[in-house]
């Protein structure tokens, strides 16, 4: 969970206690005054009301908000915060890389294997071991980067492979990746496999 989202709920949440004790013990016709001449008029009343009942819904969201932890995404409620936009090319590729690589450490552990040549990278999980590229130029992954990988995969024993690039793949590196049981992630799939894997974390909760 993110701090931010908690430090805004916590902060909600205490603006909401106060307008619940203000109400309870100022409110017009409260049974907890006796004395006439501080209590609140109906407006103030209904305001402190309302203001306990909003923060109440406020905190509600942003606990939710740090459970998913949308701020990885950049995104809220489906619409890209205006930061990201702000951001240069290098930038947004820098970010995807990371948000990847965080996807693939939630699967397992990601090191450098003495089997494998060093731009590659193995993922360990609890039963398999999957070999990683991580492209960190700003240009689409070719067949040629697919074929060369499957050759590494051959040659390490490893069954299966992940692709990242923030560029893309040609359609021709889509076509030979299927065929060799390699997973390819550029911008739009790693979001997908997010979300699925936030609905099954939630589903185990």
């Amino acid at each position: 969970m993110k701090n931010k989202w908690l430090v805004i709920s916590s902060v909600s949440t205490a603006l909401g206690i106060i307008a619940g004790a203000i109400y309870l013990l100022f409110a017009e016709h409260s049974l907890l005054l006796s004395n006439n001449n501080w209590v609140l008029s109906a407006f103030w009343s209904a305001f402190m009301l309302w203001t306990f009942v909003l923060m109440f819904v406020v905190a509600l969201i942003f606990n939710v908000m740090a459970f998913f932890e949308l701020d990885e995404q950049h995104r809220l409620f489906g619409f890209p915060m205006p930061l990201r936009t702000l951001l240069s090319s290098k930038d947004k590729q820098n970010q995807f890389l990371q948000e990847a690589e965080q996807f693939l450490l939630r699967q397992g552990k990601l090191c450098n294997s003495s089997r494998v040549s060093p731009e590659y990278k193995c993922l360990q999980a609890k039963d398999t071991e999957k070999l990683v590229l991580l492209q960190q130029k700003e240009q689409a992954v070719d067949i040629n980067q697919i074929r060369a990988l499957f050759q590494q995969m051959l040659a390490a024993d490893f069954t299966s492979g992940v692709v990242v690039s923030f560029a893309g793949f040609s359609s021709q590196a889509w076509i030979f990746a299927r065929e060799a049981n390699i997973e390819l992630l550029d911008a739009k799939s790693l979001k997908k496999q997010q979300k699925l894997q936030r609905v099954q974390q939630f589903a185990m909760v």
